[in-house]
């Protein structure tokens, strides 16, 4: 970074934040492969394939319009972060944010938090996408392989791609999501032009269509944290060109693209099944996405089969990505051990960190999914996932406005740091009100109580590490930058 970068992120006599060297491969990678990131990250196909039913089941024929309104509510989310991957562009990402508008204690909270999370979550995808492979494969084609050995070959093709560097995990990225999105658009489309019994029709955009609002605001729920991924694009911000322009860009165009995949997907996808039928698409024991693509394409489920196992290992090999650099940036400024920060000599990658998130996926994919089961794995872990996003977003929106009105008061904005902020906050406590009341059943019910774990085991490393006397000098460099251009 240049020192005329530098002063461009304050005005007045505010000093600039301050910059610290980076080993990451930078300039590896362009737009396209920050956007695969986030999309991969989302997981498309999974995300729209395995929610339709429970979205239909709660809204009925307006379960496309619950995606549309999530999509609308991610756009507003999205807002203050663009601002901060502007300024900001670090590995760190949320910690780097929240370091720098809040404060160091703070930002290491939410790093922790994001950065442990998205850790484990290739443990749960590896698991569902292996117990999927179980099921269909042994159900249709006589394959007696158990669901752990997939999921053990996808954490370890995973840990390959991490390990050999950004640039070819971005093309495994891009191949994937390209092909998982056609297939999801190509079984839409075919509906549209197949529609089963109820013809070609709006309804499900229509609100007058919605069978109660508690039943939809459930749905909406949902179809927001199918959203969430498109903020890992910050992690591979300094590992691209010109991060200042293309993170931005990548974090609202994978919103973009995702938003228009789901609505249409999911009104193509009820259209083919037939709107008048919608009852037994909610309650289908296989996956709605199956029997379509049985029915409209012979026997094509093997099609949506791989672009569903495409999808589990496009978003183990981006939640590794996020993961290990966001625990590599925490690392750089020394509130993580120096271990973390060690980089391949010839790939650029965050080597141990990458070593210890693998290792960490696939103890937690085979110890505690072996005797849970992959499902339940997958369900509780996800929904924890849902209790550590809360915190995080609600953190960065205040990061965004202090960070905004005091260090860059000339860009600051009512709508982008005060309105949308509001609204998204609003959002998230509602979402997290609902996600607890009632409680919901076991294993699920353990979510909030290990996404309690992940915050005490942070504050337990930050009080007995951190703030010790003489090991308080990572404070001053949570908040800077990467020496990147």
């Amino acid at each position: 970074m240049t020192t005329s970068d530098a002063q461009r992120v304050t005005t007045g006599t505010d000093p600039a934040p301050n910059t610290i060297s980076t080993d990451l491969g930078t300039g590896s990678i362009g737009l396209g492969g920050a956007l695969m990131q986030a999309i991969a990250q989302i997981s498309p196909t999974l995300g729209i394939f395995y929610t339709i039913a429970f979205t239909t089941s709660q809204a009925g024929r307006a379960a496309p319009l619950t995606y549309l309104a999530a999509f609308l509510i991610c756009l507003v989310l999205a807002a203050p972060m663009v601002g901060l991957a502007r300024h900001l562009p670090s590995a760190g990402g949320f910690y780097t944010y929240v370091s720098a508008g809040i404060g160091p204690k703070s930002g290491f909270i939410v790093g922790w938090l994001y950065g442990l999370s998205v850790a484990i979550v290739p443990a749960a995808l590896a698991a569902f996408t292996g117990s999927v492979l179980e099921s269909e494969l042994a159900g249709k084609y006589g394959f007696g392989v158990p669901w752990w050995v997939y999921s053990a070959v996808i954490l370890v093709i995973c840990f390959a791609c991490a390990y050999r560097g950004i640039t070819i995990s971005v093309r495994f990225l891009v191949v994937m999501t390209c092909f998982e999105m056609v297939v999801g658009l190509g079984l839409a489309v075919t509906g549209l032009f197949s529609p089963g019994p109820g013809g070609v029709n709006v309804s499900g955009f229509n609100p007058t269509s919605i069978p109660s609002s508690s039943g939809f605001f459930l749905a909406v729920v949902l179809s927001i944290f199918a959203f969430t991924g498109f903020e890992s694009a910050a992690a591979v911000g300094e590992e691209s060109r010109d991060p200042k322009r293309i993170i931005p860009k990548a974090i609202i165009g994978s919103l973009i693209l995702i938003g228009v995949f789901y609505v249409v997907t999911a009104w193509g996808l009820q259209i083919g099944w037939g709107t008048d039928k919608l009852d037994s698409l909610a309650t289908s024991a296989t996956a709605p996405a199956f029997v379509l693509s049985d029915r409209l394409w012979a026997g094509g489920s093997i099609i949506v089969l791989i672009a569903l196992v495409n999808s589990g290992l496009g978003v183990c090999i981006a939640c590794t990505t996020s993961a290990t650099r966001t625990l590599y940036g925490i690392a750089r400024t020394d509130a993580l051990p120096k271990a973390l920060t060690i980089v391949h000599e010839k790939y650029r990658t965050p080597l141990v960190a990458v070593v210890l998130q693998s290792a960490v996926a696939l103890i937690i994919c085979l110890g505690v999914g072996v005797p849970l089961g992959p499902v339940n794995l997958f369900n509780m872990l996800g929904t924890t996932g849902t209790f550590v996003y809360i915190p995080i977003f609600i953190m960065m929106n205040i990061a965004a406005f202090l960070f905004f009105r005091k260090r860059v008061p000339g860009e600051f904005s009512i709508w982008a740091h005060v309105v949308a902020p509001i609204i998204s906050t609003a959002a998230l406590i509602l979402i997290g009100y609902n996600s607890i009341v009632p409680l919901p059943a076991s294993p699920i019910l353990f979510a909030p109580f290990i996404a309690a774990a992940y915050v005490i085991s942070g504050l337990v490393i930050l009080f007995a590490r951190n703030l010790r006397p003489g090991k308080r000098g990572w404070m001053e460099h949570a908040g800077e930058l990467p020496d990147i251009d």
